[in-house]
Formats: C-alpha cells, sequence, structure tokens
C-alpha cells in the first residue's frame, strides 16, 4: 500500500510541475533571475509559474522556446526597506503586490528580471526586464 501511495504521490506532483522548459544548447532565450541591488530597489525573484503552470521554483535561470509568456514570481524585498517606505498597514498587503510579467522572448538573448520596487507607490512595484543581452 505504501509503494502505491508513493507512486501516485510521484505521477500527481510530475504532472503538478509539468511545464517543460527548453534546454540551453536548443535556441532558447535564458530568464536571469538572481540579481539583487538595494541601492537601486532591485530585488531577487524566484520563478513560480509559466502561463498559468506551476514550476518548482526556480531562482537562478531557466531557458524558454521563443514566443510570448506569463511569469509569475515571487520576490523577498529587504525588510529594511520596506520599513524605510511603508506604514505598517501596507507591509501587510505585500502579498497582494504585482507579481505577474508577460515577456515576448527572442532565442539567443538573456533577459534579466528583477523586482522593481523603486517608486514612491507600492502599487508600481513588479518584476521587470533591467537588462537584455
Amino acid at each position: 500500500m505504501k509503494k502505491i501511495t508513493l507512486l501516485i504521490t510521484l505521477l500527481i506532483s510530475g504532472t503538478v510541475f509539468a511545464f517543460n522548459f527548453a534546454s540551453p544548447s536548443e535556441s532558447s532565450a535564458k530568464i536571469v533571475m538572481n540579481y539583487s541591488n538595494d541601492a537601486k530597489q532591485l530585488f531577487p525573484v524566484k520563478l513560480l509559474m509559466v502561463n498559468g503552470e506551476n514550476v518548482s521554483p526556480r531562482e537562478d535561470a531557466v531557458w524558454l522556446e521563443p514566443g510570448e509568456y506569463v511569469l509569475r514570481f515571487a520576490t523577498t524585498i529587504n525588510g529594511d526597506y520596506t520599513q524605510e517606505v511603508m506604514g505598517l498597514k501596507e507591509r501587510y498587503g505585500l502579498k497582494a503586490l504585482n507579481n505577474t510579467l508577460t515577456l515576448n522572448v527572442e532565442a539567443d538573448k538573456s533577459y534579466y528580471v528583477a523586482f522593481d520596487a523603486s517608486s514612491t507607490q507600492t502599487d508600481q512595484w513588479g518584476p521587470v526586464v533591467y537588462k537584455v543581452k
């Protein structure tokens, strides 16, 4: 019975995280997510979803075939920074921040993504592409 339960769990988890990323050796675009620059209020992100499909959290880089994608991220904003710019009530609403980015990627390009918290209006915070190579 334990073996059957384990097998079913593995099958279900495989379908939950079923998005097929491209291989670095294929003609693909690279999404880089490990950048942080507190001085510019850019914070690292973790990829959670691609086109509405869950993926196992990725925090370094992924490769995507050329095309348009809706990417959903999680971020860790420096707590000292949020205390400087936000009131207590506003900090409780951090989970409601914009965390999606629609991105049209081209083959053989690298897209560097971070969470931009530089605006004085927190409703304008969200993931951005800050560099394309």
